[in-house]
């Protein structure tokens, strides 16, 4: 049996506050990211922890292995000012004057979610009969 006790890690690092939850932060589960312990986060909670990290000087790559992300990932945090990258929506469907869906589910040109999902549908039917 393998224990550890309070207090018996070499270096352990405490996020720099008192306070254990603020937000959609757990500082708790950021405490044990930072130590390399296995925990899941959240995509804030991963780059907090990232943050601190690189504050304290460890290099991308092992900041990276703590917080569940690669080198390029938290190289991408630091230069967008550790905040979440903005993720792209979906365009608003093009209007194509009334036409409907054709017999495959699908029109071309249509970008609408009916629409894509039947192309992509298409599309993996054509390469499975042409693998047969």
């Amino acid at each position: 049996m393998i224990a550890t006790r309070p207090g018996a890690a070499a270096h352990r690092m405490y996020p720099s506050t008192t306070a254990t939850f603020n937000g959609d932060l757990d500082y708790i589960a950021i405490e044990h990211a930072m130590n390399g312990e296995l925990v899941t986060l959240t995509p804030a909670e991963r780059i907090e922890a990232a943050r601190q990290l690189d504050a304290r000087g460890m290099n991308h790559a092992e900041v990276g292995r703590r917080v569940g992300a690669n080198r390029s990932t938290v190289t991408a945090w630091q230069k967008n000012g550790w905040k979440a990258p903005v993720a792209i929506q979906d365009p608003d469907p093009i209007d194509i004057g009334g036409a409907t869906h054709g017999r495959s589910g699908y029109t071309k040109g249509c970008r609408c979610r009916k629409c894509k999902d039947g192309a992509s549908a298409a599309k993996r039917a054509a390469k499975a009969k042409a693998a047969a």
